[in-house]
């Protein structure tokens, strides 16, 4: 910010103006305050922090997602006939699905298992003692039950003849001392009935079986 005049030879030179070195710093100040009141804000105003969601035993929602009322819906009709007859209407307080040695049984816990013990019921609604011999035979007649429902033997077989069949119904019948599942078709002209051991060993024909 300097100026120069000519006088004669002679050059003359002149300090910086102090009217206009005024000027310049005003605008340079009132050009930063807007800055300066942000910073200023920021630190004396810290950022909210919202409170947690909560957790563990202050959340509400623990309860399963299936009852035990929701799971006996879910039962064989034969499997439920037999709870029904032998405990009534007694509360269900537990029901599990349980495998032995390939055979499908259910146990089913009750409120007051002071009274009526856990009971054992097999796939095809025999009642069965806790050691899984026969208490009771299943209900006489033809008997019907769900694919999960077969020994897991059976299933192998079935899904080994007939990978792509769909099926009709499956029932379960006695021949001798042998239980013998039926399983039918929809298509029966290219899929005719089985007829499965539970140990998963076809019978290439109806007819009961000899000891």
């Amino acid at each position: 910010m300097y100026s120069s005049v000519r006088t004669g030879a002679c050059l003359a030179v002149r300090g910086p103006r102090p009217y206009t070195d005024y000027a310049f710093m005003k605008r340079l100040i009132l050009s930063t305050m807007p800055i300066l009141a942000l910073v200023a804000g920021c630190a004396h105003h810290p950022a909210k922090v919202e409170p947690a969601e909560p957790v563990g035993a202050e959340y509400p929602y623990h309860k399963p997602l299936s009852t035990p009322g929701m799971r006996f819906g879910s039962l064989p009709q034969v499997v439920q006939n037999t709870v029904l007859a032998e405990a009534g209407t007694a509360e269900i307080a537990d029901l599990r699905r349980l495998n032995h040695d390939g055979q499908v049984v259910y146990k089913i816990s009750f409120k007051e298992e002071g009274i009526l013990p856990p009971l054992f019921v097999a796939s095809d609604g025999s009642v069965l003692n806790p050691d899984m011999t026969l208490a009771v035979p299943a209900p006489p007649g033809p008997v019907t039950i769900r694919f999960e429902d077969l020994p897991l033997a059976a299933t192998h077989t079935l899904r080994e003849k007939a990978p792509d069949a769909e099926i009709k119904v499956i029932n379960i019948e006695t021949w001798g001392d042998h239980t013998i599942y039926v399983v039918s078709f929809k298509d029966d002209l290219h899929n005719p009935k089985l007829y499965i051991v539970s140990d998963g060993t076809v019978l290439q024909q109806a007819r009961p079986l000899t000891k």
